[in-house]
């Protein structure tokens, strides 16, 4: 049986990452991380930090998100754009 010659190269991609935290009284309430790949497809992910004060504070944290969410959304059109 022959044995079949490896290739071996190396892969890269440069992936954009945006994180952000909700933060109330210099308290970290909810951490917010986005992940864009070059084909400009993302996951953008919450973590909740302190339950207690999330949820004493859900308006403003869920704010926080959506506004989060907005600046995510240019980054992936600036990158269509380019």
């Amino acid at each position: 049986m022959k044995k079949r010659k490896m290739m071996k190269m190396l892969k890269t991609t440069k992936n954009i990452t945006v994180t952000g935290h909700s933060v109330i009284d210099d308290t970290n309430a909810v951490y917010f991380r986005a992940d864009i790949n070059p084909d400009g497809e993302s996951q953008i992910r919450q973590s909740i930090q302190d339950q207690s004060l999330y949820d004493a504070n859900k308006q403003e944290c869920r704010q926080d998100f959506t506004n989060f969410t907005k600046e995510v959304y240019e980054i992936e059109d600036q990158k269509h754009e380019e």
